[in-house]
């Protein structure tokens, strides 16, 4: 918990981050054994990962249980522009326009991956000795 704390900024305004720490790379509620964060960047990133995790104590070993997923505001979008394509794809009567569809998951889940796996580096050298 303390070294997750070290790279957690905590302070949150109703619109976002207010003055993060220069120090800090995520922000986000820690609550106990759970946290939820994501990274801080300059600018707007749609793909950034929402990460949220336990801290699970063994008898000998402590580990850490990570879920990452899009923001829930992303999801709806592309859930409402899939549809919007769909149905005009289907009132034209023309099902060739469906590779934008997957032209836009591939797209989707390629820059998510990416900005998983910068979180990923991020956490394991926040957490390696």
């Amino acid at each position: 918990m303390t070294r997750l704390s070290e790279i957690v900024d905590l302070k949150k305004s109703a619109f976002g981050v207010s003055n993060p720490d220069p120090a800090k790379q995520y922000v986000g509620k820690i609550d106990g054994r759970r946290f939820k964060i994501h990274r801080i960047i300059k600018g707007r990133n749609s793909f950034i990962p929402i990460i949220q995790g336990n801290i699970i104590d063994n008898l000998s070993t402590r580990s850490i249980e990570v879920k990452m997923r899009l923001h829930f505001m992303v999801i709806l979008f592309l859930l409402w522009v899939s549809g919007v394509i769909i149905y005009y794809l289907i009132k034209l009567n023309r099902y060739t326009g469906l590779i934008f569809i997957g032209l836009l998951l591939g797209m989707t889940t390629f820059f998510f991956n990416q900005e998983c796996n910068k979180s990923t580096k991020d956490l394991e050298n926040a957490f390696i000795d």
